[in-house]
């Protein structure tokens, strides 16, 4: 399974030689296995003069005969000449590329994991909850909390408890009272199942006014985790379930990227806690300062990096000002940065073009 330890792992990995990264989209909606296999086969074709081919043929040896195509994405890491080998299988497609260097290419994990890592589903009903936690698409832990039953009265005669109408005023506040010690003990069920599992963020679906006395119920540090609300009916399907939440999610990430790319944009003018363009965003990584970095999706630049120390530049120096180690040029100085930031602990979000406009990265800071 795919975590944040994976990703943190994949960060600090140093290798001496060239390591393949391997993302292949394997949507069994999209295309067929064998279309997929000779769209492998082509990628690896364009790297062959830069990969070592004990890596390519790890790569063919497992796609012929231990995947099992479970999956919509497939990621895979290979250094065969230092025993390093990792492979994914993610319940989210991924976008197929390939590349060669000497750092694991973790982008579009860091964008997947910003995206759907670690999540939760509440799904309430006036008298049973359902519970699910995800990471990366994946369901990883549920429950289903049973409250007591709740008797709809017959029409004409009774309330549903909406102003209790039809006359059984004792029958409609004993409805009402029934419901909320229901809506009361799913709350503490999912306090409890978020304590165990720890999402991000949560979701919440149901009817409206039912999920609106629900979230009432809630404690207020889990009312914070609550990242948006969704109309789905208590028996739907768990693929249902799941396939609304992806839509929620990226609708979600959006709109938080806005956010965060106007405070970073807004701080920088203002010379506070932010900064743009990759020269400023690399020297305060350098610092380890940088506690949101965002990077314009696909945006690549190379750099240059000291082999004493790691410290990142765009300049072409000969020796390191602070180890006196000299530098290497390296393809691709956004990924190292991308790279030094998770393995600090510092977050990564990935944005759609253009929302950074002409400096296309930039980071919040720390202090």
């Amino acid at each position: 399974m795919f975590d944040e330890r994976a990703l943190k792992e994949l960060a600090s990995l140093q290798v001496e030689g060239p390591i393949l990264s391997l993302y292949l989209n394997v949507d069994p909606t999209q295309r067929t296995v064998e279309e997929y296999k000779l769209k492998l086969r082509e990628m690896l074709k364009q790297i062959s003069t830069e990969a070592d081919p004990e890596d390519i043929e790890a790569v063919k040896r497992f796609v012929d005969y231990d995947y099992d195509w479970s999956g919509r994405g497939l990621v895979i890491f290979s250094r065969q000449a230092e025993e390093i080998w990792y492979t994914y299988s993610l319940a989210i497609p991924v976008r197929s590329g390939i590349t060669v260097a000497r750092r694991p290419y973790i982008s579009p994990l860091v964008e997947l994991d910003g995206l759907y890592g670690r999540y939760a589903v509440a799904l309430i009903d006036r008298q049973e909850a359902k519970f699910y936690f995800y990471q990366m698409g994946e369901q990883q832990a549920q429950q289903v909390v049973d409250g007591e039953d709740v008797r709809r009265t017959r029409r004409g005669r009774g309330s549903s408890v909406h102003g209790m109408r039809g006359g059984a005023p004792f029958s409609g506040r004993r409805e009402a009272e029934l419901i909320q010690r229901n809506l009361r003990d799913m709350a503490g069920a999912l306090t409890a199942f978020c304590e165990r599992h720890h999402p991000r963020r949560l979701l919440l679906a149901g009817s409206e006014p039912t999920v609106a006395q629900f979230q009432e119920q809630l404690p207020a540090p889990l009312r914070e985790l609550v990242a948006g609300t969704l109309s789905i009916d208590v028996d739907a399907s768990d693929t249902d379930i799941r396939e609304h939440a992806f839509v929620m999610l990226k609708k979600l990430e959006g709109l938080r990227h806005e956010k965060v790319v106007e405070a970073v944009v807004t701080s920088a003018a203002k010379g506070m806690n932010g900064v743009v363009g990759l020269d400023q965003t690399l020297s305060v990584a350098n610092e380890g300062r940088v506690q949101v970095l965002l990077v314009e999706r696909d945006y690549h630049q190379p750099g240059y990096r000291c082999a004493g120390c790691g410290y990142l530049t765009t300049q072409p120096l000969e020796t390191c000002l602070f180890c006196g180690e000299a530098f290497t040029e390296i393809p691709d100085a956004v990924e190292a940065v991308v790279t030094q930031v998770v393995d600090k602990g510092g977050t990564v979000e990935v944005v759609e073009v253009d929302k950074l406009e002409e400096t296309r990265i930039g980071a919040l800071l720390r202090y």
